[in-house]
């Protein structure tokens, strides 16, 4: 629910973007997917696994358009996303969104492809989330013999799994220190007009937050995030006020939700290698490594070969 939730709010196709790329990736990220799309020599056919709002595939696609390479690209996830709110606007995404094949509320435990009909599975940070007892049988199934499944896919060391742990400590505490609810009553005093009263909540509520420990870049990141909203309401307060301090909170309580679902599915490579032996896929048709961006861990790339 909370995917569903982040998805529809987000106006970015990609859940970790970087503005400074078109498709919100880090160059590094940008040139390993290029470089996969540019290795096949063959018509290929792509399914993006749990693709969220399809920046992998839409990137595929952009990329085999751009080489004049012959294939196509399916995507699928299991969030109840629309099509329209798929969208760019620069003609070359819009192209590519428009030849990509999105099927949405599907499971990968559950895929409605055909038996070895694809060339090449991939997943960026989504397949890890899936039962792999059930998603591995089925990827294996749709994948054509000699083909390839490429998985992007969260470590625990990673400077994406120390950020959400940031990001989950700071939310947490912000919640714990019950800021909504005195920020809340602090509205309710305004408008009841004890000007006085108003104040001196207003005050007391100020130390505490100046009081809240921030040690690092990082945490200030997520703490200022939260903070620039809550300013928002605050410097104009109405009869919505109230809703949308209450929606604030919701969305925090379903950030958390989602930080400690990725926290939860960085493996490390002994738990990667046992789920992989389970599904009867032996050392010899896989390998794992890290993936590194500016020098810093950032996932490992899980290869499986058919």
């Amino acid at each position: 629910m909370h995917w569903d939730h982040y998805w529809h709010l987000t106006e970015t196709l990609s859940s970790f973007g970087d503005s400074k790329s078109t498709f919100g990736y880090p160059e590094e990220v940008l040139i390993f997917w290029e470089d996969i799309v540019c290795s096949k020599k063959k018509e290929c056919a792509y399914l993006d696994l749990a693709t969220g709002k399809g920046v992998l595939a839409i990137l595929l696609q952009a990329t085999m358009t751009q080489h004049n390479l012959i294939g196509s690209v399916a995507a699928c996830d299991l969030a109840k996303i629309k099509k329209d709110k798929i969208k760019s606007d620069i003609t070359a995404i819009s192209n590519a969104i428009e030849k990509v094949e999105f099927k949405f509320n599907i499971a990968l435990e559950m895929l409605p492809y055909k038996n070895d009909s694809l060339d090449v599975l991939v997943s960026q940070f989504g397949f890890e989330y899936s039962d792999w007892n059930k998603s591995l049988p089925e990827v294996l199934r749709v994948l054509k013999t000699e083909g390839e499944i490429i998985l992007m896919m969260h470590h625990p060391d990673s400077v994406i799994t120390s950020d959400c742990k940031l990001g989950l400590s700071i939310l947490n505490t912000l919640l714990n220190e019950n800021l909504f609810e005195e920020l809340s009553e602090i509205i309710r005093v305004k408008f009841s007009g004890k000007v006085l009263l108003h104040e001196r909540m207003n005050k007391a509520l100020l130390n505490k937050i100046q009081n809240i420990e921030i040690k690092t870049e990082n945490e200030e990141f997520w703490f200022m995030d939260v903070m620039s909203n809550i300013s928002k309401i605050m410097m104009n307060l109405n009869n919505e006020s109230l809703a949308e301090l209450m929606n604030l909170k919701n969305s925090i309580h379903y950030q958390i939700e989602r930080l400690e679902d990725q926290l939860s599915v960085a493996f490390c490579k002994f738990d990667v290698i046992k789920k992989l032996d389970l599904a009867g896929i032996g050392s010899r048709n896989f390998n794992i490594k890290e993936f590194y961006v500016n020098g810093e861990l950032f996932s490992w790339v899980v290869r499986i070969y058919r």
